[in-house]
């Protein structure tokens, strides 16, 4: 408790104050079914490229909101913005079940419907100076916690409870910790992202994320991967944060860049993404679409006529084929899983309409009809989800 009573010290609250603070640091997770997670999703994904962060002078988290290395990652401007993303403070410490003195402190979380993010920090053991990595290609991590590099690499799964008996299925998943650049990279401690990118949605009766096997530290060191702290056993039970998301039940087709078409399903929204699947019919007509006129473009209109730019992600791809007699290669359609991460965590409830460049882009000079829909709309009688219309989204564009 010291260190958190020490932290409020700072921060100007009333006494009262403090001590709810300190009580809800402490205080055990709630039982999974009471998260807030409605956001049921399929699909496959591929492992997510590394990114070089900086973590600001202060270096350490503040209870007063989120890091500056979260900050950066999801171009947060405003504490509107922080209270959109609803990072959760953890401050958890694990110590090496080697006895080395080594640590690894979780100190705050946040959760997509497909994506778990944690950022945390290693120490190695007493008297032991970490040298700084090299430089490395932009978009490569410059350090890695690993696993046994002899033996098992990192293991990653999901559980419904603290102790880790009842294990809950993800499907497929990427998972690894990228380095976070700090603002002392030559003392004993190191800046890290856990990111866990799941093919399903995390599971809604999942409560806890448990890594095990992180065994090494290797940094780019003179053109090599090299060991500088190794023989760790780590296994950290992290649990999930909350986070306010929806799926929808429904289809509807996109005209994307207004040359391929496709059957849009499985839509997801929250703070930092939309997801779905495109149903893809032609799967030839479609790829020489995207090779002329592609990527895609996209963007999430809002109530008040701001566009949230988006980065149009395929993510995976699967095929079925035909089972006639003759045509045993043929793809009868093929479904692509799309992500679009938006520029900066957005309000949910503000969602107007979801805007795919070529098919209803000419449709709106800020909120004003200006052309005529081709397909896409985001509106309840094509995707449905009652609590979000009647709920969250109660009033709005539509006025439904």
């Amino acid at each position: 408790m010291a260190g958190y009573r020490d932290e409020l010290e700072k921060l100007g609250f009333s006494g009262e104050e403090k001590a709810e603070l300190a009580r809800r640091l402490t205080a055990g997770r709630p039982a999974a079914e009471k998260r807030r997670m409605r956001l049921p999703y399929r699909g496959l994904v591929a492992v997510v490229a590394a990114v070089s962060l900086l973590v600001g002078a202060a270096g350490a988290v503040s209870l007063a909101g989120v890091s500056p290395a979260f900050r950066e990652l999801f171009g947060i401007t405003s504490e509107e913005q922080v209270q959109n993303l609803g990072a959760e403070q953890m401050n958890l410490v694990f110590e090496d079940q080697n006895g080395s003195g080594a640590t690894i402190t979780v100190k705050e979380t946040v959760a997509d419907s497909e994506l778990f993010y944690a950022l945390v920090e290693f120490a190695a053991p007493e008297g032991t100076v970490l040298p700084e990595p090299d430089q490395v290609e932009e978009g490569l991590s410059r350090a890695r916690l690993w696993g046994d590099p002899d033996g098992e690499g990192l293991e990653c799964w999901f559980y419904s409870d603290k102790a880790c008996t009842k294990m809950v299925s993800v499907g497929d998943k990427g998972y690894g910790f990228d380095y976070v650049e700090d603002s002392d990279p030559t003392d004993n401690k190191m800046n890290f992202l856990l990111r866990v990118e799941c093919g399903e949605n995390l599971p809604e009766e999942g409560g806890y994320c448990r890594v095990t096997e992180i065994c090494s530290l290797f940094m780019w060191l003179q053109g090599v991967w090299t060991p500088t702290v190794e023989d760790m056993d780590f296994e950290l039970v992290i649990p999930l944060p909350e986070y306010s998301g929806y799926s929808f039940e429904g289809r509807y087709g996109v005209n994307l860049g207004g040359e391929a078409l496709a059957m849009l399903e499985n839509l997801s929204v929250s703070p930092i993404s939309v997801t779905f699947n495109l149903v893809i019919y032609d799967g030839d007509a479609y790829d020489a679409a995207w090779e002329e006129h592609g990527p895609w473009s996209a963007y999430v209109l809002l109530l008040d006529g701001t566009r949230v730019e988006t980065d149009f992600t395929v993510c995976s791809s699967r095929k079925w084929y035909s089972n006639e007699p003759g045509e045993e290669d043929e793809v009868y359609f093929r479904a692509d899983h799309v992500r679009l991460l938006t520029e900066y965590p957005m309000d949910v409830s503000q969602i107007a309409d979801i805007v795919f460049e070529g098919d209803n882009s000419m449709v709106y000079d800020g909120l004003e009809h200006v052309g005529e829909t081709v397909y896409f709309t985001f509106q309840s009688a094509n995707f449905r989800n009652s609590t979000y219309w009647n709920e969250v989204h109660a009033g709005g564009m539509w006025g439904e």
